[in-house]
């Protein structure tokens, strides 16, 4: 069951399901250990993240799908580049990261998160660090994925917490 959190003019929530939409249960693993333990815990999604090198192939993408399909899971790829790479020359490498996930998008998971934590420097460019330049990646990415499989859900990078303005939302 999906629910939905709703805010009315008096700040007083309102809570609004859908039977049509059943709620699903998973977790990111780091390996294939425990499929047993994850379906007793409910859990019917599988996240794994895996990380692209400009040249390689899909065979970890197709490694991640066959074990959930294996264990009756719905698979969420998380999709991470290199960083070095996407430094060298970010207008080339938002196009072949994008043509590699469209390629994945060909293997059938039911979803792609396009990169992870774009916000911090450990997991993008220093220096490079913005919505705009994550979003010109998610710009290439989204419409390579759909072209290949309209079926595949695309999942924005999730941004990590950072702490920098000391826990407020002000500049």
């Amino acid at each position: 069951m999906l629910a939905l959190l709703l805010f009315t003019t008096n700040n007083a929530p309102v809570t609004a399901t859908s039977a049509s939409d059943p709620f699903e249960l998973g977790g990111q693993i780091l390996g294939f250990l425990h499929p047993d333990e994850m379906h007793a815990a409910s859990m019917t999604w599988l996240k794994m993240q895996i990380t692209y090198s400009q040249g390689g192939s899909t065979a970890d993408a197709q490694n991640v799908i066959n074990h959930a399909r294996n264990h009756n899971f719905k698979v969420l790829l998380s999709i991470k580049g290199i960083k070095s790479q996407l430094a060298a020359n970010p207008t080339a490498y938002y196009q072949s990261f994008a043509t590699f996930l469209g390629q994945v998008a060909l293997l059938n998971p039911d979803a792609i998160e396009v990169w992870n934590e774009p916000n911090i420097d450990a997991e993008w460019p220093a220096g490079m660090i913005s919505g705009a330049n994550y979003a010109a990646m998610l710009a290439k990415a989204y419409p390579a994925i759909k072209n290949a499989n309209a079926n595949v859900m695309v999942i924005s990078g999730a941004p990590s917490p950072t702490g920098f303005f000391g826990g407020g939302c002000a500049a």
